[in-house]
């Protein structure tokens, strides 16, 4: 309260701590066309390898700008990227591959105001990002199965159970099974193996309650029991396969006496032939006898039994059942593995690895003991690096559900699902980058660094920008936000074998630029080695004029100059396409161009710290703009807490009182000769406080470095003492 009636103390506490903070001058930021990731959305990276994790390793198309940020990384750990595509970019889908524009995805539709036309897919999962690396994706799921349990509700996978109720009557000519009393379409399906009158058969069919298909037994007495083995899509032991099989050494076939390899094995299993303990991989399935697999078997194999797992079984701990919440809601077997896998490779180097799994639910709802969904969906697109989901599959549909599922994928967890035990494994394909980012697409992917108030940048990098790019991120971007700098490079076309023309195409291409003290232009290309390709590639340099001026801030401050043999040195750099000569540089440097210039013992050096600055200025340097960048950007931050504070002598000395320390720190590490600060009555006056102004005046005499060295030697003869000449 402000007052007390009655005697009292009151307290009130009135902060006079206020500082200016010193401000980050090391943000760096590009956009350009990447392989992979978010577009036009600001993404931060800190090393080239989490560029190429994020961005997809360099291909012809992007190398330039790719090769353009990792330069800048390896003299900073601090990278704005924004990707730039084309509208026709597509990300992979399991079906259908979708046109995007960002990584935004959507439930079965797309949404025409993102770029595209509407399409539905029929596949469960797309690409999270546009792009060809997509295609490397493979998606598997493995679904609940309905499994045989103890009486006491321990699962027993290999054991025969009766079903609660029925027996069967008859058959006819091996196939047809009628029951009476029976559920067939609740306890029994496809796949599974069925015992009676100790024989066995595969289940193919289930026609309704009392009439199933089944292969592999002879007619049996009437009114039998039956009993029912599970089959698992994780996994099934031998005991649970019906028939033997056999195969020859170096042989890539499987040929099956009694089996039922149609129904009880889908493409992508893992068979192991257990007389000889080899296993493979599944590749085709031709019949009920006849299959194929990846690799030939090393022995043969005579009258073997045989199981199978599914090919991702290794990856998870346990088989998919029930989760813990659909039990307590009274729901059965919604449990879900799904494996995310490279496929080729393109993502680890290692072809068919499996880079993503997840255990989940295909009940909506459905949460994990943290208290998060596990809702298969929610799981995926809230975890997931490389997809995003789209749609149930078909064989999740209530009208495809079998042994005694009643609720489709995407019901309430106190439903029964579809507890069959399906697979559901398919690529991803029809990804594509689509066709080269054009300027304007990367000019608008430029204009996200647009809002100093949303995004914090200050070392702007244009890659291979042509003309009215570099144009764009100078007038659009470094002069509208007034606290980040444009690095520009020539085009390769004026310093790549152009031998003899180099001096006077990059002059001609500097005075296609405006006139900005917020623009640095150097002098060419660099060469230097694609780790990724085997191959040299010509890079421009803006990625590593910026990083020198990043290495400065840590060495030093923003405030030094970049260039020279202490901060100036070129990473990375084979050779230059373009090394000017003493007179190129002169040339080059009166027009405001920094040369860079390989010098013997030295290395590849920055060798000019010019703005674009045309006028004679001491802004015409870039420790000179940096330097006023950070005073501006520190400044102000300070000052908006002044904000709503009275214009009067209190308010006006405490700004003068905070500014002074922090201008006083700056002069001592070199960045002012001298500076003052002035907020009185004298620019505050009566018709500015009217105004609700409130104005201070800070003038600079800011630091300037050396680019002019003279060395007078002069010869004195005997017996002249040197004081009498020094100063004359």
């Amino acid at each position: 309260m402000p007052f007390t009636i009655s005697p009292g103390v009151v307290t009130k506490e009135i902060d006079l701590t206020t500082i200016v903070p010193e401000m980050s001058m090391t943000e760096g930021a590009i956009a350009g066309p990447f392989k992979w990731g978010p577009t036009f959305d600001v993404t931060t990276v800190s090393n080239e390898s989490e560029l190429a994790s994020q961005f997809g390793k360099p291909n012809a198309a992007t190398y330039k700008t790719y090769f353009t940020a990792a330069s800048y990384l390896a003299y900073s750990g601090n990278l704005k990227v924004v990707r730039a595509s084309g509208t026709d970019a597509n990300n992979a889908a399991m079906s259908t591959a979708l046109q995007v524009k960002n990584d935004e995805h959507y439930e079965n539709t797309y949404d025409p105001d993102m770029g595209g036309s509407a399409v539905t897919t029929a596949g469960a999962f797309i690409a999270k990002y546009p792009g060809d690396l997509g295609n490397s994706l493979r998606v598997s799921m493995c679904g609940a199965t309905r499994a045989n349990t103890n009486n006491d509700g321990t699962l027993n996978s290999n054991t025969d159970v009766s079903p609660a109720c029925g027996s069967i009557v008859y058959t006819v000519a091996n196939t047809t099974v009628i029951g009476v009393g029976t559920t067939f379409s609740n306890d029994v399906s496809v796949g599974d193996v069925i015992s009676f009158d100790s024989k066995y058969a595969v289940v193919t069919t289930v026609t309704s309650n009392t009439v199933l298909v089944a292969t592999g037994a002879a007619d049996m007495a009437s009114a039998a029991a039956y009993a029912r083995r599970k089959r698992s899509a994780f996994g099934q032991p031998a005991t649970d396969l019906i028939g033997t099989v056999v195969a020859s050494a170096n042989g890539a076939t499987i040929t099956g006496t009694g089996t039922q390899f149609s129904v009880q094995y889908t493409v992508g299993d893992l068979v192991k032939l257990v007389g000889i303990n080899e296993e493979r991989k599944v590749s085709a399935i031709t019949n009920a006898t006849s299959m194929t697999v990846t690799v030939p078997f090393v022995a043969s194999a005579a009258a073997n039994t045989h199981s199978r797992r599914w090919e991702y079984a290794d990856a998870f701990d346990s088989e998919p059942v029930t989760s813990a919440h659909a039990k307590r809601n009274g729901g059965e077997y919604d449990e879900i593995h799904i494996a995310v896998v490279d496929e080729d490779g393109e993502f680890t180097g290692a072809n068919n690895t499996v880079i993503e799994t997840y255990s989940g639910s295909v009940a909506a709802g459905s949460k994990g003991e943290d208290g998060q969904s596990i809702y298969y969906k929610d799981l995926v697109n809230r975890m997931s690096k490389n997809l995003r989901w789209m749609d149930h599959h078909a064989d999740g549909d209530a009208d495809t559900l079998l042994d005694g599922g009643t609720t489709a994928w995407g019901g309430v967890a106190s439903g029964t699902f579809n507890g069959k035990g399906i697979i559901v494994s398919g690529s991803l394909t029809g990804g594509t980058a689509g066709t080269a980012a054009t300027a304007g697409n990367i000019q608008t992917a430029m204009d996200e660094f647009k809002n100093s108030e949303k995004v914090d940048v200050t070392l702007l990098m244009t890659a291979d920008a042509d003309a009215a790019t570099a144009i764009h991120a100078i007038n659009n971007i470094a002069e509208y936000r007034k606290d980040c700098v444009a690095f520009i490079s020539p085009t390769q076309a004026n310093v790549v074998n152009n031998s003899g023309s180099e001096v006077d195409d990059v002059i001609a291409f500097r005075n296609s630029m405006p006139s900005s003290s917020y623009a640095v232009l150097d002098s060419g290309w660099k060469y230097m080695y694609d780790k990724y390709n085997d191959v040299y590639r010509y890079i421009p340099l803006n990625g590593d004029v910026a990083g020198c001026c990043a290495f400065t801030d840590q060495a030093r401050d923003p405030f030094w100059s970049p260039a020279g043999i202490d901060r100036g040195n070129i990473r990375n750099a084979i050779k230059l396409p373009f090394n000017p000569n003493k007179t190129d540089r002169d040339n080059l440097y009166k027009n405001g161009i920094n040369p860079v210039t390989a010098m013997p013992g030295s290395g590849i050096l920055l060798f000019g710290d010019k703005t674009l600055l045309a006028k004679p200025s001491a802004f015409d340097r870039i420790n000179v703009r940096r330097l006023f960048i950070l005073l501006e950007k520190s400044i102000a931050a300070m000052a908006n807490s002044f904000l709503f504070e009275f214009n009067d002598e209190f308010t006006r000395s405490r700004f003068v009182a905070t500014v002074e320390p922090f201008l006083r720190d700056i002069q001592g590490r070199g960045g002012v000769q001298s500076f003052a600060v002035v907020c009185d009555g004298g620019n505050n006056p009566p018709d500015v406080v009217d105004r609700n102004e409130f104005r201070g005046d800070i003038y600079i005499k800011p630091s300037r470095s050396i680019n002019f060295i003279q060395l007078q030697f002069v010869a004195v003869r005997s017996g002249v003492e040197f004081e009498e000449i020094i100063g004359g």
